[in-house]
């Protein structure tokens, strides 16, 4: 007779011992830039490409970070888009980061250093 699905789930290790994950820092920063760009008040690349930092090949928003196992710190530049204050954005995008990463790749920021270069008008 054919085994049942629930009979082979019960056979199987829990989760946590099937194998492990590993978030490469290129996919941490993509997240990151992802989350900073759907926060209110965060400009798109499209409205800093006039800027010197676009000029030299740097656009906003950019992100780094250094991840060691399920952990990361992260630093974030980006251009708020006037009138929004640069305070609230800077607050909004460390949020949207840090609930990110972990939503999507069970990462914890340790650290979100968010940085406004620049204030735009669109």
């Amino acid at each position: 007779m054919a085994e049942t699905a629930s009979a082979a789930e019960q056979r199987l290790a829990a989760p946590e011992q099937r194998g492990s994950l590993h978030v490469a820092d290129k996919v941490v920063v993509a997240i990151a830039r992802a989350a900073a760009l759907g926060v209110p008040g965060v400009a798109p690349a499209s409205a800093t490409s006039g800027l010197i930092s676009s000029a030299i090949g740097r656009d906003l928003p950019r992100a780094s970070a250094k991840v060691a196992g399920s952990r990361a710190r992260l630093e974030i530049e980006v251009a708020s888009v006037w009138p929004h204050p640069a305070a609230r954005v800077a607050a909004d995008v460390r949020q949207a980061v840090t609930s990110q990463l972990a939503r999507l790749a069970a990462v914890q920021a340790d650290a979100v250093s968010v940085t406004v270069d620049a204030v735009v008008r669109t």
